[in-house]
């Protein structure tokens, strides 16, 4: 995934929240994708030069060396909403995890 030049197929909402590291180095942001595309929120942010932490494939691949749950990406889906298509009510999930 990456992005090009023309009329964007995607649209990502980014609001920066908290600068948590001195120096401005590390922030944490909210995102609200608009649309749904594979990595948008990682290739969005990577364009952005904002990669999101211990993510192994953007802004650029590195070697694969198998899985490694002691440093996971750093992204998590807080809260999820949205109107079912089958019976049209409108649905919100909210996740009790933290980074």
């Amino acid at each position: 995934m990456q992005e090009l030049a023309g009329e964007p197929n995607s649209e990502t909402r980014i609001e920066m929240i908290e600068i948590l590291e001195h120096g401005g180095n590390i922030a944490r942001y909210r995102l609200r994708p608009v649309t749904g595309k594979k990595h948008q929120l990682r290739v969005h942010l990577a364009a952005l030069g904002i990669p999101i932490i211990n993510d192994h494939t953007y802004p650029e691949l590195l070697p694969h060396k198998g899985e490694d749950y002691t440093q996971p990406l750093k992204l998590l889906a807080k809260s999820i909403a949205f109107r079912d298509p089958f019976t049209d009510q409108q649905r919100f999930f909210e996740s009790g995890r933290t980074l």
